[in-house]
């Protein structure tokens, strides 16, 4: 405590490092390793700082790189796996990294550095295998340059071949320029897709014409003008950014102050409405993790399956479902009232203690329709 009777302010701040921004949904990334690289095949690490990708992968790996980008993103610790070193993990390489990744609870988005449709497919398999094992993940991939919009279409469908991988698979197109004028692959697109989901705190924000930071523009064609966008053909409108949408393909757009923004972003399910929005997916993996969190750090699992028990677990369900009903809205109730009709109840033997709920979830704005009627003094 200060006995200074002068009046004025004095400086007492000080500097702590931060390496990254707050991470809301932890990103792990497989590829491949220089072959000077010291980390083994199918060994997972946390890398905080660019040096350290440098030294287990090799500075110049398609791993490293992709990691490094995500850092200066703000995105960190980055988990990061290498499937092969100097040259291309073939699949099942591929596959016995994702393996290790589809079991750690806390990844969310899962990125490669692959841009082969085979690979895409069945890296949005390991996606839904995690869930088997109770891991809310997603994947988020993108094809090489120069890939047109059919093709572009003809991958979502693929990735769609597998129903259940495709609710978690989400396709970026196209390839993007970084802020030195580069031109880099779909990988990268994905990579900053997901840099700006993991750093996003609300989920209920599906983040249409959000500015992607650190580009400068979509990949454009031989005549220089962006290799997607809206124009009139023979007196009909031609939307290349919609097609893509209902195609099951996410695609990036130009930014609304230039630069590069999300349009929209969808999975790669296409057999209904219900996933045509990441927004859906990701509330629904949401709300039954904070559920799964609260019931562990509660100890439930310690406790007798008593009546005491089920209605204290009731209660802090019914909580956590109020205080999110940005991203789940409450149904009417058989009284008139209006809740989640939150329940816990014992299973036969009492081994179980079964918890449900309802809600309906929040659907994002997609178009906003100016109807406006005017007059004019005559």
């Amino acid at each position: 405590m200060s006995t200074q009777l002068y009046p004025e302010v004095l400086d007492g701040t000080t500097l702590n490092e931060r390496q990254a921004d707050d991470l809301f949904m932890p990103i792990a990334v497989e590829g491949q390793a220089d072959s000077g690289g010291a980390s083994a095949i199918l060994v997972k690490h946390t890398i905080s700082r660019p040096s350290v990708a440098d030294t287990q992968f090799g500075a110049a790996s398609p791993l490293t790189l992709i990691v490094k980008y995500l850092l200066d993103l703000g995105v960190g610790p980055v988990v990061a796996i290498a499937s092969a070193k100097g040259s291309a993990p073939t699949l099942i390489q591929r596959q016995a990294a994702w393996q290790i990744l589809e079991a750690d609870k806390n990844t969310r988005i899962r990125l490669t550095d692959s841009t082969t449709d085979a690979d895409l497919a069945a890296l949005a398999v390991s996606c839904k295998n995690a869930a088997l094992l109770n891991n809310k993940q997603i994947c988020i991939v993108g094809k090489a340059v120069a890939t047109s919009k059919a093709v572009y279409l003809t991958t979502a469908t693929t990735i769609a071949a597998d129903v259940d991988a495709a609710k978690r698979a989400v396709l970026v197109a196209p390839g993007v320029y970084d802020q030195n004028g580069v031109l880099k692959s779909g990988a990268y697109a994905a990579a900053s897709v997901a840099a700006r989901l993991a750093l996003n705190p609300n989920v209920s924000d599906d983040l249409d014409t959000a500015d992607l930071p650190r580009l400068t523009g979509i990949e454009r064609d031989a005549t220089g003008n962006d290799v997607f966008r809206s124009l009139v053909v023979s007196g009909s409108v031609v939307n290349d950014f919609e097609d893509l949408l209902q195609g099951g393909v996410s695609p990036l757009m130009p930014g609304l102050n230039s630069g590069v923004a999300i349009s929209h972003l969808r999975t790669t399910f296409k057999t209904d409405s219900t996933f045509d929005s990441l927004m859906t997916r990701l509330i629904v993996d949401e709300v039954f993790l904070l559920v799964r969190e609260y019931c562990e750090n509660f100890n439930q699992l310690r406790k007798g399956n008593t009546e005491t028990t089920r209605e204290q677990l009731r209660s802090g369900v019914d909580a956590i479902l109020r205080e999110n009903a940005d991203m789940l809205q409450p149904v009417t109730l058989g009284d008139g009232t209006t809740g989640y009709a939150v329940q816990v109840t014992a299973s036969g033997d009492g081994r179980q203690q079964i918890v449900s709920y309802q809600g309906v979830v929040v659907r994002g704005v997609s178009t906003i329709v100016v109807a406006a009627n005017l007059t004019i003094p005559a």
